[in-house]
């Protein structure tokens, strides 16, 4: 699963989105990454983007995906969840 933004969001957006659906395998401040499927409620992702001011996007991911952060490093789904991909994969 991932959850993406327009812009940047601060800390205390943050610590919103780790309230709701854990910690992240990894993020970028714009794009989150979470290797566990969480419980989604429309209340709470309403809750998070009203507090951003900005859209949040929540992606249900499959095997395969690949998402690309802010500086260019890449993740891909695997069975045993996120996995970061050097410079010669996928």
């Amino acid at each position: 699963m991932s959850m993406n933004f327009d812009r940047p969001v601060d800390d205390e957006i943050i610590e919103k989105i780790k309230n709701v659906f854990g910690e992240p395998a990894a993020h970028d401040r714009k794009t989150f990454i979470f290797d566990r499927m969480a419980e989604i409620h429309q209340s709470e992702i309403k809750e998070i983007a009203n507090s951003a001011k900005q859209v949040a996007t929540v992606e249900v991911n499959g095997e395969g995906d690949i998402k690309t952060m802010a500086d260019g490093t890449r993740y891909q789904v695997t069975p045993q969840g996120w996995r970061k991909l050097g410079s010669g994969d996928a």
